[in-house]
């Protein structure tokens, strides 16, 4: 659980939300709803007051935000402190939102090399035309999305253009010694043409001369497209998590 908690740690400096909050060593987090990870607590360490009174506090903290509770449980529960929780949790009827998400991690070294022929245009910042091609969950941007977009040590914005557009994007932040990917988007007339590789190995290039010697990602078990290409670029799974909603909150 140890080697987890870390990596949980680790992955939350690339992905950090506007307001947090600790309770504990809990990590409280609200974006205005956008994603999982920016909208929930992180439940690493002892919140230290007794579990009811942590959950209800992270219910609290989150209603007067007019959030739907959530916390979200790295997987497997390796000790007894995870299983406590989720079990908890479980027996109130905090309703899995979802499939769990995968954390999936590579040494840099393992991620094949950029392809010369392909150029990936680097920016410090994402651009409109970026924006534009990026679509979480196939939906619009909110506002708030520059905000998370720009909120780690570093980042920079990858880009490949087809016909003047932007055809596939991603973004790679570094955090310490690792990097992370982020926002990996591919035009759907675009796909099976080698640009997913070819932007995760240029971002992962670029992280790299940041100092970073790992890269990390989360995805959904259900992508399996991309979850392929990242087995393809030497990513393997590291550990699962899964996202507990209050009930009256579900759905």
């Amino acid at each position: 659980m140890r080697e987890i908690d870390q990596l949980e740690r680790a992955a939350a400096q690339h992905w950090q939300a506007p307001e947090t909050q600790r309770l504990g060593e809990w990590l409280l987090r609200a974006a205005q709803g956008f994603t999982g990870r920016a909208n929930s607590a992180l439940p690493l360490g002892d919140p230290g007051v007794p579990l009811p009174e942590a959950v209800a506090a992270v219910s609290d903290w989150y209603l007067r935000r007019a959030l739907p509770p959530m916390i979200a449980v790295p997987l497997p529960l390796a000790d007894a402190r995870g299983h406590r929780l989720d079990n908890f949790l479980a027996e109130r009827s905090w309703a899995l939102r979802s499939a769990p998400a995968l954390v999936m991690t590579a040494a840099i070294a393992d991620i094949p090399a950029p392809d010369p022929h392909i150029d990936v245009q680097l920016d410090p910042e994402p651009g409109l035309e970026w924006l534009a091609r990026y679509r979480y969950r196939g939906q619009d941007l909110p506002p708030i999305a520059p905000t998370l977009l720009m909120s780690a040590p570093w980042q920079v914005f990858g880009s490949i253009r087809r016909d003047g557009q932007a055809a596939a994007v991603g973004r790679v932040s570094v955090a310490g010694s690792w990097g992370a990917l982020t926002a990996v988007e591919v035009d759907p007339s675009c796909r099976r043409q080698g640009l997913g590789v070819a932007i995760t190995s240029a971002l992962s290039a670029a992280a790299a001369r940041r100092g970073a010697r790992r890269v990390l990602l989360q995805v959904e078990t259900a992508n399996a497209p991309a979850r392929t290409l990242y087995a393809r670029c030497g990513f393997r799974e590291a550990h699962r998590y899964h996202y507990r909603v209050e009930p009256r909150h579900a759905g």
